[in-house]
């Protein structure tokens, strides 16, 4: 019987250092589950609007005939560059310098009425009526004098401003009439990129903003420019704004010509220096209230309510929950619950920056 007893006595504490075995062997083997993690940093979320459009003129000017005439004089083609002064067009204008010189000898001859005609006057030898008639006849003399004078000038074409001529209507030797287009220029001294911008990000563009520029002839060269303009309405079709940008031609020693494909970016709504996390790291309650899993000081994840703003290719703003060097649960947390053993096998990096392309 005393064997007996001994026999269960030692099978019942055999069994008991089993159980005690294998709940300390179950311990032990609680592992963490691989995560991937992202620390809560400052970041830029301003939203970047990239754009391209080719170059072009700011002025665009067509010079007309301001007389009648032959031309006897034109040098310039399409594409000449041309300064400010020089000269552009020549019309004969042989018969107004005669009429001219007609005029003068009439204005010469009505001048000496008027003086003879003063000194009689203050003699009284003729009526006041006399006096003023010959007045009038020298005044109505000058006036021809000018007017043939300015006639003349009109014979000589001279550029308004350092420019470039992008067509020609006529050919020298033809007879035209007056208003009628004879070349078709632009103004070299600014250029513009006029391009189409939604209204979701027009209303946070200004006149006078700085756009970083980049031009295809001249690969990873940079370039500045400013809106000029912003049109008061959008394309009735396209339901676009037309943004102006001008640049100067002349930048890093290089000469910017109309035509280049230029890519610009600016800056809409700028948000810098906030918090955010990866969008996959958002779960949401029954109440569709926002919340994270968030790695705290034993290992563990810990459930965060957070509260939202925007979201901007795969990242969303955090209001307020959430504290710079926190640590969540960048990816996959549906799969996950909380206070389970964590380990942070891979960081999600912050580089990524949202940007929206035309």
């Amino acid at each position: 019987m005393r064997t007996y007893l001994s026999l269960l006595i030692l099978s019942a504490v055999f069994l008991l250092a089993s159980c005690a075995s294998e709940q300390e062997t179950g311990d032990e083997q609680e592992r963490p589950t691989p995560i991937a993690g992202y620390e809560l940093a400052p970041r830029d979320m301003s939203r970047i609007v990239q754009v391209s459009a080719v170059t072009e003129p700011e002025n665009i000017i067509t010079i007309a005939s301001r007389m009648s005439g032959l031309i006897t004089g034109l040098s310039v083609r399409e594409g000449d560059r041309v300064n400010q002064g020089d000269v552009l067009v020549r019309f004969d204008i042989d018969e107004h310098r005669a009429e001219l010189k007609r005029a003068e000898a009439e204005l010469e001859l009505a001048e000496a009425r008027f003086e003879r005609n003063e000194q009689l006057f203050e003699r009284e030898v003729i009526s006041s009526a006399d006096f003023e008639e010959s007045r009038a006849n020298k005044r109505i003399a000058e006036s021809e004098v000018q007017l043939l004078e300015t006639r003349i000038g009109f014979g000589t074409l001279r550029a308004p401003a350092d420019i470039i001529v992008l067509e020609r209507h006529v050919e020298q030797g033809e007879a035209v009439a007056t208003n009628e287009p004879l070349l078709r220029v632009a103004d070299l001294n600014r250029l513009v990129v006029r391009v189409g911008i939604p209204e979701r990000d027009i209303v946070n563009l200004e006149t006078g903003q700085h756009v970083e520029l980049r031009i295809d002839a001249w690969p990873g060269e940079d370039f500045e420019g400013a809106i000029s303009r912003i049109y008061p309405s959008a394309d009735s079709d396209s339901r676009l704004i037309t943004v102006e940008i001008s640049l100067e031609t002349s930048q890093n020693g290089r000469n910017i010509r109309p035509g280049f494909l230029a890519r610009a970016t600016m800056t809409a709504d700028r948000r810098e220096g906030v918090l955010a996390v990866p969008s996959e790291s958002l779960l949401a309650s029954g109440r569709d209230e926002r919340f994270v899993y968030i790695i705290n000081d034993d290992g563990r994840l810990e459930r965060r309510d957070v509260e939202t703003g925007i979201e901007r290719r795969n990242w969303t703003l955090i209001n307020s929950g959430l504290e710079e060097g926190d640590v969540v649960v960048g990816a996959n947390p549906s799969n996950l619950r909380e206070d389970i053993l964590v380990e942070v096998t891979r960081w999600i990096d912050g580089e990524s920056t949202e940007m929206a392309q035309r």
